[in-house]
């Protein structure tokens, strides 16, 4: 699965559409394969489909024996496409219904429901490494690989100044939430960073409190560090670009020297948190 997953973030790195398979038989890898229906301008090249026919160009037509693993349960057209070749074995990481449940596009057709109108019996394994596999298709993690694929400096720079007018505008929202007098001034601003991001407390917790700074420790689920990793960009030079600035003008509003920044050398995946900072400046 793990190759398949791989397989799939090459998919998203192309701009397709992020499904990866691989075919094994005795423990063996026959192929491996992304779908490509974007960049070769094919709605038939699924990864599934793309697996079937370079394993049949080694093994020949009857795939019997053969274990398929893909990283989402394949949409009628690759299922069916499995029993003409005699595949005997299905496992997947996320479900068409689970697709379904998201809002997303899927055929309400699953496997298993073809397999026994076929009177073929497949046995199928799912929820292989389903986190992994949820990623590829999160919605949040998908707009952040759809804004970062060509982003430099100048375009990181932009969608900065766009998300400094989101935060604005929330903080707008609810300033009244955070005006109550006598509060401190590190307090409010952590507790105003966890809400505009949606977290909570445990996710960032407070590792190191000085009177004019407060050091985090994050460990939240993030879609711009998921989109990095798929994409393969360096989360230190996106980061710094992208988020920082809109942050540190989001604390701003609650005092003019509130100031966000981060441990560089402490960030995810080169460490196991993100150190981030809330100073106030003197």
């Amino acid at each position: 699965m793990r190759v398949a997953i791989e397989e799939a973030m090459i998919s998203l790195r192309e701009g397709n559409c992020g499904f990866g398979a691989v075919i094994v038989k005795e423990g063996h890898l026959i192929a491996k394969a992304h779908d490509e229906e974007k960049t070769a301008e094919d709605a038939t090249a699924h990864a599934e489909i793309t697996a079937i026919k370079k394993a049949s160009a080694q093994l020949g037509r009857d795939l019997s024996e053969c274990i398929l693993v893909s990283t989402h349960e394949p949409c009628p057209m690759c299922a069916t496409a499995m029993l003409w070749s005699g595949i005997s074995e299905l496992a997947y990481g996320c479900s068409i219904k689970e697709a379904l449940a998201q809002g997303r596009k899927r055929i309400d057709l699953p496997c298993k429901v073809i397999y026994a109108r076929a009177g073929k019996e497949i046995i199928s394994h799912q929820d292989i490494l389903k986190a992994e596999c949820a990623v590829l298709y999160d919605s949040a993690v998908r707009d952040h690989i759809e804004q970062l694929r060509q982003a430099d400096q100048n375009q990181l720079e932009k969608l900065a100044h766009e998300l400094s007018a989101k935060r604005l505008k929330w903080f707008t929202d609810h300033r009244s939430i955070y005006s109550s007098a006598g509060q401190d001034i590190l307090e409010t601003a952590y507790r105003v960073f966890l809400d505009k991001i949606g977290i909570t407390a445990a996710e960032a917790p407070i590792v190191r409190r000085d009177p004019k700074r407060l050091v985090l420790h994050s460990k939240n689920d993030c879609p711009t560090l998921e989109a990095c990793n798929i994409l393969g960009l360096d989360t230190r030079f996106v980061c710094r670009h992208l988020t920082e600035k809109p942050t540190t003008r989001l604390l701003r509003q609650i005092h003019s020297k509130l100031r966000f920044t981060r441990n560089y050398d402490r960030l995810r995946p080169q460490c196991d948190y993100c150190e981030e900072m809330i100073v106030l400046d003197d």
